[in-house]
């Protein structure tokens, strides 16, 4: 996903759309927290789903 994330999704963000943090297919934990305080959202979880290519979060407002 890190390819894809690199050749195409960092170039859709940066000359489509206006705002974009260009962030990519990969993100931190920290840079989502940041994001999500950003947004409104209070609390930050990564739920204990176990998967070879994604982690899942719990945002709360």
């Amino acid at each position: 996903m890190h390819g894809w994330g690199v050749l195409h999704c960092l170039e859709v963000g940066e000359h489509e759309h206006e705002h974009s943090a260009e962030t990519g297919t990969l993100m931190r934990p920290s840079t989502l927290e940041r994001y999500a305080t950003e947004a409104g959202f209070s609390v930050v979880e990564v739920l204990p789903i176990e998967n070879d290519f994604w982690r899942f979060y719990r945002l709360t407002p």
